[in-house]
């Protein structure tokens, strides 16, 4: 017997929502949320486009010198790199949010590719279908921490003193494609005007 073409998409989107077991598919980021935001979408395994820290909202206080939003829809291995310069750096951090090639665990590593801090293990914390949100901070001490909000905060934290300012950034997932949110209307808008808004 043939199904209906709607009956096919209906059972496709239905095996994707059981296959998922993500933090978000239980808690989902709306997606009116995402319609205040500015998308980027890559299907790459390393940096195609540099954005210049000054693209992006940085919500600073007297504690953070960085305090940048993210949401990310992929499977697995979102990778958020920090550079100390733009276009040429010398200080390099990369974040990974649900890498191990299954969604499994984060890590980060700096200029040399060194693993620093310690690793997470939650898993399933990324999905193609929900937003995760990524929260990445540096103190002014340089210690450099990633959160992801209602799952764990912080998920990642090392001393990242080296990197004292940070300049660019890239965006992108290892062997799967991405959409990315950023600039959205948040909360913390109020810091972006605000006295504290300054080191």
């Amino acid at each position: 017997m043939l199904l209906p073409r709607r009956t096919y998409f209906a059972l496709f989107v239905l095996s994707l929502f059981t296959f998922c077991n993500c933090d978000y598919s239980k808690n989902p980021v709306p997606f009116s949320k995402l319609a205040t935001c500015q998308e980027f979408d890559i299907d790459s395994n390393r940096c195609l486009h540099f954005f210049p820290i000054e693209s992006i909202k940085n919500y600073k206080t007297k504690e953070y010198k960085l305090y940048l939003k993210f949401y990310v829809m992929a499977w697995t291995d979102a990778n958020i790199v920090l550079f100390d310069g733009f276009p040429k750096w010398k200080v390099r951090y990369t974040v990974v949010v649900g890498g191990g090639g299954g969604n499994k665990y984060s890590w980060l590593r700096d200029t040399n590719d060194t693993i620093v801090g310690p690793e997470s293990h939650l898993t399933d914390i990324l999905s193609p279908l929900w937003p995760t949100p990524i929260i990445v901070r540096q103190k002014i001490n340089g210690e450099l921490d990633i959160s992801v909000p209602g799952v764990a905060d912080p998920l990642l934290i090392t001393d990242a003193s080296d990197l004292k300012e940070t300049k660019s950034f890239c965006l992108y997932a290892w062997t799967n494609k991405s959409r990315w949110f950023y600039n959205c209307t948040e909360e913390e808008d109020i810091l972006l005007d605000s006295d504290d808004n300054s080191t």
